[in-house]
């Protein structure tokens, strides 16, 4: 029997139009883009329930709308679910791939508003399993994936875990979500913390479920204060989101918030926060998954 590594190998050096079966496949080809010229966003949190999954695809989409290539990477190793927010049903995910199971254009979905997603699922741990040049193959292939796009917008699990982390460290910068609750500032906290540890310089605070600007704006400056007192670092404020009940309604009826309601708070802010994004200069040399997966990747 082939190995994993030795299936990988066939599938990455296939890249054709037909896919297992002989079913044509969509061509997914982007034009070729100067090396780290996609900018990666580890959206994070210290706790669940927060919004992290709403607000990558809120971004995502904020992204597209300005022409922006969009890809997200559910990396939420235990809930992943931006699949579900889009309305899409995938077949494979990156453990498929990492198996030999299929070739990783096959697990890259095209969601609405122009937003395309590929399901981590369980593939970064399966990894593990594969030998140095199985995993040579398939990072060439992400890296490939990556660069086809202006944004790679990763959606972390929630929680400190070291998956998390590892995941978040990667990125070119981090969108911390947290809430008005205390315990979601405390874990946020830990969370900018451990992430500052491991190297990360720009981490920007999206304050999610707010009650007023104002309750917002006092949250945020608390949080600044925790880390600059104790990490001496500072922190961008992304934006302030009010609380919106039709949220949960519009996720389970599976519709675009962002279309159904475009002229709301939440779509005004996170198109302006989108803007912002694209205004900044090129993002630094390198790209997300050599250095998830790179030689410092396990210190």
């Amino acid at each position: 029997m082939m190995d994993q590594a030795a299936q990988l190998r066939k599938l990455s050096a296939r890249r054709n139009p037909g896919a297992a079966g002989g079913h044509p496949r969509r061509d997914k080809t982007r034009p070729a883009r100067r090396v780290g010229s996609c900018r990666s966003i580890a959206v994070t949190s210290g706790k669940g329930g927060v919004g992290k999954s709403s607000i990558s695809l809120f971004l995502a989409q904020s992204l597209a709308r300005l022409t922006k290539r969009v890809l997200v990477f559910d990396a939420d190793l235990g809930l992943a679910n931006i699949h579900i927010l889009m309305g899409v049903s995938p077949r494979y995910n990156l453990a498929h791939v990492v198996r030999g199971e299929c070739a990783l254009d096959d697990i890259v979905l095209d969601g609405p508003g122009g937003v395309r997603v590929a399901p981590g699922a369980s593939g970064i741990e399966a990894m593990a399993n594969l030998d140095s040049l199985g995993i040579e193959s398939l990072v060439r292939e992400l890296v490939t994936l990556e660069e086809g796009n202006d944004f790679l917008i990763v959606d972390i699990g929630a929680g400190i875990g070291q998956n998390a982390l590892r995941l978040s460290a990667a990125a070119d910068s981090a969108l911390l979500v947290l809430t008005p609750e205390p315990t979601s500032l405390a874990d946020a906290y830990a969370t900018a913390k451990l992430l500052f540890a491991k190297g990360m310089r720009r981490i920007a605070v999206l304050v999610n479920m707010a009650s007023s600007d104002a309750e917002g704006r006092e949250i945020f400056d608390k949080f600044q204060t925790l880390v600059g007192n104790f990490l001496n670092r500072k922190l961008a404020l992304a934006g302030i989101l009010p609380f919106d009940k039709d949220i949960p309604r519009l996720v389970r009826s599976q519709r675009r918030y962002l279309a159904h309601k475009p002229k709301s708070t939440i779509a005004v802010r996170m198109n302006a926060y989108a803007r912002a994004l694209c205004g900044l200069p090129p993002a630094a040399p390198g790209n997300f998954f050599t250095r998830l997966f790179g030689p410092k990747a396990e210190e």
